[in-house]
């Protein structure tokens, strides 16, 4: 997954704008944002960026990241797996099963 510099930060909503329905903050200080992602089969969430973050897969899924730059990528992850992203990032995703992912993001 790519970082992203500042001014992709400020062109493009944060994860929970992106997607209000299916996203939802847990918790928050100012440290941390714990995001809850429910996405549907099918679902697609318009470009969006993330801070430095941490993702718990709680359910499998595949889906497809599409990056500013019109590069993409296809991941496929196990229930249970988890990925750290020290730089943040922007992307689109395109959801191809149902599922949740708990993203901690880094202040």
């Amino acid at each position: 997954m790519c970082g992203m510099t500042k001014t992709e930060r400020s062109e493009f909503p944060d994860a929970v704008q992106a997607a209000p329905k299916t996203t939802k903050v847990l918790y928050e200080n100012d440290k941390i944002r714990v995001i809850e992602e429910r996405f549907r089969k099918g679902q697609k969430v318009p470009m969006h960026h993330h801070l430095p973050y941490f993702a718990y897969f709680a359910d499998r899924m595949n889906f497809k990241l599409t990056f500013p730059d019109g590069k993409t990528d296809l991941v496929k992850v196990k229930k249970g797996d988890w990925g750290l992203n020290e730089e943040g990032g922007t992307h689109a995703v395109e959801n191809y099963l149902k599922g949740a992912i708990l993203v901690v993001e880094i202040k």
